[in-house]
């Protein structure tokens, strides 16, 4: 069979009572994929998401973004006349708090976010009780999830290893990409750009385990016989070569010469290449460069605002993803028109001490928070009467400029 041959894979039937699994290769057609991106280009080295987390700005992307997720507050609300109001009761957010017996909420959001950003899918099974609320979640790899849509009805569903699953069963956060009902892999899309650090990496590797001797040359005034070519050579690999011999003293014997040929400074420049693929990788990812150890463009007075943007416009768009899906997922159709899930960014928003006092008295001063807002913002308890909004006692409204307030000077 052909390769287009095998990756024309049969979908399963619909029947009345509902999607019904028939053999199929699907895990071997996104198998092969995943094979056929990863494949090294033109000889390079091959890449594939465990070789690509071996790269420190990968890892650290991932990281920080999954974590950052993880750490955030997510409550639940309702909509109100008044604006909203935190909902603390509901099987949802029980959850979340506890989403299975060997998993936190940290755990279950890291693990999505984490799929979601090295294959572009991340995945989790809701479990339900007979009210159709949630009470559990299960962990799903990236590779044993295929989405398809089903060719009689037009309807969305997910093999799970065989198994054929409704989509309200899983939560799904997509990354980026051309198909709308599953992301592209970060990794195999740029597997040219990672292949070159993997390969500066791997340079940086040998030349310091060689002891940083890139080339050297032994002359000898005359010709070896073999079995003495044989032995010079075994000797000097033992005693030359390798990271534990550099700078070892060479003995030499009948007349031979040692001559090493420097590294040309250009070609020690491989640092500077992996110092630029960290900013490109941190592209990808959407990470600012500073949060990976890129600090060339970082100051004191301007990483407060790096570190807002990187709220702003690294991470909002996967905590929109997440809150939509769990509007979508965990909510019944009778409570979506009024709850909704919101993550708290808040603390990761803050700046320093002296810009939140301003900020918080700037807010206070014209009545938009009061006392105990403020606390709560700084993880902080209410106290009593903190609930009231004070304004200055010297302001009145713009119409009313001119007029006694008394109406002492009205006409008599």
């Amino acid at each position: 069979m052909g390769l287009f041959g095998f990756l024309k894979v049969k979908r399963n039937a619909v029947t009345q009572s509902g999607p019904v699994a028939e053999p199929h290769d699907i895990a071997n057609y996104d198998r092969a994929l995943s094979e056929l991106l990863a494949a090294p280009a033109g000889g390079r080295v091959p890449v594939t998401v465990d070789s690509a987390l071996g790269l420190a700005t990968v890892w650290a992307c991932i990281r920080i973004l999954s974590e950052s997720v993880g750490i955030l507050p997510i409550h639940l609300y309702r909509r109100g006349s008044n604006g909203r109001d935190k909902v603390v009761s509901h099987p949802s957010l029980s959850a979340l708090r506890e989403p299975s017996e060997y998993w936190n909420r940290f755990d279950l959001l890291q693990w999505v976010m984490s799929g979601a950003l090295a294959t572009g899918n991340g995945y989790a099974r809701i479990y339900r009780d007979e009210f159709f609320s949630p009470v559990s979640f299960g962990y799903l790899k990236p590779n044993e999830v295929t989405p398809f849509i089903d060719e009689h009805t037009g309807h969305l569903y997910y093999d799970v290893r065989g198994e054929i699953l409704d989509p309200y069963d899983i939560i799904h956060i997509k990354g980026l990409g051309t198909d709308p009902i599953k992301g592209k892999s970060p990794i195999a899309v740029h597997r040219d750009n990672l292949a070159l650090s993997l390969e500066a990496q791997q340079y940086g590797e040998r030349f310091f385990s060689a002891g940083g001797n890139v080339e050297s040359v032994f002359e000898y005034p005359t010709e070896l016989k073999k079995e003495q070519y044989k032995r010079l050579k075994e000797d000097i690999i033992k005693n030359v070569s390798g990271m534990g011999n550099a700078h070892r003293p060479l003995l030499l014997e009948g007349g031979m010469k040692y001559n090493r040929i420097n590294i040309p400074l250009e070609d020690a420049q491989f640092i500077s290449t992996r110092k630029f693929q960290r900013s490109e990788i941190a592209a990808i990812f959407g990470v600012p460069p500073h949060m990976v150890g890129d600090m060339d463009k970082a100051t004191y007075n301007n990483t407060e605002l790096m570190g807002i943007e990187y709220v702003t416009y690294s991470l909002m768009p996967w905590l929109v993803k997440i809150q939509a899906e769990f509007d979508r997922k965990l909510l019944r159709e009778d409570e979506k028109s009024r709850l909704y899930f919101a993550f708290q960014t808040n603390g990761l928003m803050r700046g320093d001490s002296k810009s939140r006092s301003e900020f918080y008295k700037n807010m206070t001063m014209i009545g938009a928070m009061n006392a105990n807002e403020v606390r709560e913002l700084e993880d902080m308890n209410s106290y009593p009467d903190g609930d009231k909004y004070l304004v200055p006692l010297n302001m009145t409204p713009a119409d009313k400029i001119g007029e006694d307030p008394d109406n002492s000077n009205k006409d008599e």
